[in-house]
């Protein structure tokens, strides 16, 4: 009988520890989720520095999208982009190469979403990525009163290099502003982009007078009109700085006195060339024309 007991009570026990133990193993096995959580925490972090760098990147392809497509009537990188300026003949803007064509089947350069260029300095190398400008003559520049006599330049198209095919390279074309003819220069972005930044850098605006005239804006319009372009037939060297107003005067026939003319608005350069300058004809002007009197007064 007692035998029966202690051999009852050993079973007892037996039975407790191997229950204390499967308690522990089971508290374990718990514990190991909870522990990989955390590793999969402190990972998160660096999943993260990369969520934060693509929206970063998505955020400056943004910011290029909106200067290079904007139709917004303010005066920004992207108006700047689709004005136009003056030279004396096309060959004298600086240019890195020419377009050479395109892949697509139907082989029109103005519709084309790919064009190839050509650079024309062999050592210069483009990347992925790397952005141009077409540009090209939109016609001329005449002004009879100050004898102004250049041509008209504007920007074309904005491409984006995607790859390298031997002496060419394959692009993107990011923005289409005008028909592209075959063999159209091409320049870098980033230097248009560093002469509007520099166009923003306040000057001193000249103590005397400066008397120029409107030489042309738009090819396609004979007028212009608010929040129009206009080109100046005077600019650095007669001493005007971005940021000047001038008043507008329409001057009558055989009439060539500012006391003879008549009051049609203001505009405000934007940019300043060594011989012309670029302005905005402003809110309230009256339509503009080709030889009106432009006139700042310190």
């Amino acid at each position: 009988m007692v035998n029966s007991i202690k051999k009852s009570k050993i079973s007892f026990a037996g039975v407790c520890a191997l229950g204390f133990v499967l308690f522990w193993a089971c508290a374990l096995l718990k514990a190991e989720p909870a522990g990989a959580d955390k590793d999969n925490d402190a990972v998160e972090p660096t999943s993260t520095a990369g969520d934060d760098m693509d929206a970063a990147a998505d955020q400056n392809n943004t910011q290029d999208a909106e200067d290079e497509n904007s139709n917004s009537d303010e005066l920004n990188f992207s108006y700047f982009l689709t004005s136009g300026y003056a030279a004396n003949d096309l060959s004298a803007i600086p240019s890195v190469g020419k377009v050479a064509g395109t892949p697509e089947l139907d082989g029109s350069l103005s519709t084309a979403k790919t064009l190839y260029v050509v650079l024309s300095n062999d050592q210069m190398r483009l990347e992925p990525g790397d952005k141009l400008i077409v540009f090209g003559d939109a016609g001329v520049l005449l002004e009879k009163h100050s004898g102004f006599n250049k041509r008209l330049i504007k920007n074309l198209a904005i491409l984006k290099v995607r790859e390298n095919e031997g002496k060419r390279y394959l692009t993107d074309v990011v923005a289409s502003y005008d028909y592209i003819p075959a063999g159209s220069p091409v320049k870098l972005y980033s230097g248009e982009r560093a002469v509007w930044d520099n166009a923003q850098v306040a000057k001193e605006p000249p103590t005397q007078p400066i008397k120029c005239y409107v030489a042309g804006g738009e090819s396609t319009h004979e007028s212009w009109n608010q929040s129009d372009y206009v080109i100046l037939t005077a600019g650095s060297k007669q001493g005007v700085v971005e940021g000047l107003t001038f008043q507008l005067f329409e001057i009558p026939p055989g009439m060539d006195e500012k006391s003879d003319g008549i009051a049609r608005g203001f505009v405000k350069v934007f940019y300043a060339g060594a011989s012309y300058s670029i302005a905005r004809i402003q809110e309230g002007s009256d339509s503009v024309l080709n030889g009106f009197e432009a006139l700042y007064t310190p």
